[in-house]
C-alpha cells in the first residue's frame, strides 16, 4: 500500500547527463525547485558541478540547502566519448557514497535508466526529465518492440517503412537514432525505466505536442507495470529562459560580454529579418561535403548569413570551406568558429531564418524567438524532430537528403534557404512559427498549461508518498 513518507522535508536527487543539450533544460528546473523551497543535490561531472557552484555563489538558488557532487567522469575526454557506459560504470562503483535517506524523490535524465532500480530499492519516486520532444520519447517507450521487430536503421528491409507502432506512424527508421549501442542494447532498458518511473517531465508545451502527449499518456497506462501506478506526464516547457517577445534586444544582450559584441554590431547593420543564422549544435561537426554544399548554396542565393561552424579537430577553416569562400562572401556574411550565445542572438531583429540540426533545445529557442527553421538533422533523434516540425506543424522547411544525414547537394540547400527566406514563399511558415511563439509564451505565463503542469509537479513532490 502507499503511506506518507517518514523522510524529512522534500529533497530531490538530481542526475543530469553532462552534455550541453541534456544539461541545459535542468537549469530552469533547479531554479523552480529553489523558488519552491525544495532542496536538492546534483550528481554530475566536475565541470558541471563547478558551473552550478558559480550559480550558487551568485545567489541563483538563494539560501537554499543545495549541493553538487562530481560523481561522474568527464566522459567527453574519454574514448569512446559517450555518456551511457561511463555513467553506468561510475554509478556502479560509487553509488554507495549516496545516502538515500536524505532524498524524497529523484529527477534524472531520460538516459539514466539504471537509476530506476535504485529508486525502487530506496522507495523514492523517480521522475525523468525528457530533453527531447514527445515523439522521440514515444520511440524510446517502444524500445523493446523496435528491437524485436527489427525497426532499426541498420535493417535495410524496414529502413523506409513507416512504423506500425502507436504514435510513430508518421516516421520510419530513417528518422530515428542510428547509434547501435543505444538502439539494440539500451532501448529496451530505457523503455522499462519509463514505465516503472513515477512520471516524466517534458521540455515541451501542450499547444506544440498535444497529440503525442495524449498518446504518451495512453501508452503509459496500457503498458503499466503490475504494482506500479501509471506514470504521470508533465509538459513543463519550453525550458529556456527568455524574455517576452517585446523585450528590447540590446537590453537582453547587455550582459552578453565582449565575445558577442562584434556579432551584435554586425547584425545591427543588417535589414530586419534578412539574415540566415546557421548553427548545427555542439556535439558533432558538419561533414566536409555538407559544409561545401552549405557554402555553395549561400553563394547561389546571395542571402546574408551568420554561420557558427564547428570544425573537426585539427582542421583549419581555410581547408574546410571552398577556396576563396570567405573572401567572396565577407561583405554579406560571417563565419565564426567561436562559441556564441545562440538563444540570445536568435532574438536579434535582423535574424529571419535558422538553419538548424533540429536539436530539441534549438527548436524551442527558435520558437521562443519566432524564427522559422530550415531543418538539417545530423544525428540522434533530430530526424524525428525535423519530420514533425516540417510535415505536421509547418514551421520549417526540409533540406532533403538522399539516404543519410548530410547527403545532399548545394542546389537542394539553396532551394530550402530560398523558400525559408523569401518574403512570399516563406510567408505561411513564418506566420505559423509566430502563432506557435504566442502559444509558447501563453503556456509558461501564470495560468498557462506549462505553468499549471509545473505547479502540479511541485505539489506532487511536496506531498510525496513512498511504497512500504
Amino acid at each position: 500500500m502507499r503511506v506518507s513518507s517518514l523522510r524529512g522535508p522534500a529533497r530531490a536527487l538530481v542526475v543530469p547527463v553532462p552534455t550541453e543539450g541534456h544539461f541545459r533544460p535542468f537549469l530552469p528546473v533547479l531554479q523552480r525547485l529553489a523558488k519552491s523551497r525544495i532542496s536538492f543535490t546534483v550528481l554530475c561531472n566536475q565541470e558541471r558541478c563547478d558551473e552550478l557552484s558559480r550559480f550558487k555563489a551568485n545567489g541563483e538558488f538563494g539560501d537554499l540547502d543545495v549541493d553538487f557532487m562530481p560523481l561522474f567522469r568527464d566522459f567527453l575526454k574519454l574514448d569512446p566519448p559517450t555518456p551511457f557506459p561511463h555513467m553506468l560504470d561510475d554509478w556502479k562503483h560509487r553509488s554507495t557514497e549516496i545516502d538515500p535517506s536524505r532524498f524524497t524523490c529523484m529527477i534524472t535524465d531520460m538516459f539514466t535508466y539504471f537509476l530506476q532500480d535504485d529508486a525502487d530499492k530506496w522507495r523514492i519516486p523517480r521522475y525523468t526529465l525528457i530533453s527531447t520532444g514527445c515523439y522521440p520519447a514515444l520511440y524510446f517507450i517502444h524500445g523493446d518492440q523496435i528491437v524485436e521487430g527489427g525497426w532499426l536503421f541498420s535493417n535495410p528491409d524496414k529502413r523506409h517503412q513507416n512504423f506500425t507502432l502507436p504514435g510513430l506512424e508518421l516516421f520510419s527508421p530513417l528518422h530515428c537514432p542510428r547509434m547501435e549501442l543505444l538502439s539494440a542494447t539500451i532501448l529496451p532498458k530505457i523503455a522499462d525505466s519509463f514505465r516503472k518511473s513515477a512520471g516524466s517531465l517534458f521540455n515541451s508545451f501542450e499547444a506544440f505536442d498535444k497529440e503525442p502527449l495524449e498518446i504518451m499518456s495512453r501508452q503509459l497506462e496500457i503498458t503499466q507495470f503490475p504494482g506500479k501506478e501509471t506514470p504521470k506526464v508533465f509538459a513543463i516547457g519550453p525550458l529556456v529562459s527568455l524574455p517576452q517577445p517585446s523585450a528590447n534586444f540590446h537590453e537582453l544582450t547587455s550582459k552578453a560580454g565582449d565575445s558577442s559584441r562584434e556579432f551584435i554590431d554586425w547584425l545591427d547593420g543588417q535589414r530586419k529579418s534578412s539574415v540566415l543564422f546557421i548553427s548545427l549544435g555542439s556535439m558533432k561537426p558538419l561533414p566536409k561535403r555538407g559544409a561545401t554544399a552549405f557554402a555553395e548554396a549561400l553563394e547561389q542565393t546571395g542571402i546574408p548569413f551568420f554561420w557558427v561552424l564547428r570544425l573537426p579537430p585539427g582542421v583549419s577553416l581555410e581547408e574546410y570551406l571552398p577556396s576563396g569562400f570567405e573572401a567572396r562572401s565577407k561583405t554579406r556574411g560571417i563565419v565564426s568558429t567561436r562559441w556564441v550565445q545562440q538563444q540570445e542572438l536568435l532574438q536579434h531583429p535582423s535574424i529571419g531564418g535558422f538553419l538548424s540540426h533540429c536539436g530539441w533545445n534549438s527548436v524551442m529557442e527558435a520558437i521562443s524567438a519566432g524564427v522559422p527553421i530550415a531543418a538539417c538533422p545530423m544525428y540522434a533523434e533530430q530526424g524525428l524532430n525535423a519530420k514533425y516540425i516540417v510535415d505536421v506543424l509547418h514551421i520549417a522547411v526540409e533540406i532533403k537528403y538522399k539516404e543519410d544525414y548530410c547527403d545532399f547537394d548545394s542546389k537542394t540547400v539553396a532551394v530550402a534557404i530560398d523558400t525559408l527566406m523569401d518574403e512570399h514563399k516563406g510567408a505561411n511558415i513564418r506566420q505559423n512559427v509566430l502563432n506557435m511563439q504566442t502559444a509558447r509564451f501563453e503556456a509558461v505565463t501564470k495560468g498557462g498549461t506549462s505553468y499549471r503542469s509545473f505547479e502540479k509537479f511541485i505539489s506532487t513532490i511536496l506531498n510525496h508518498e513512498t511504497v512500504t
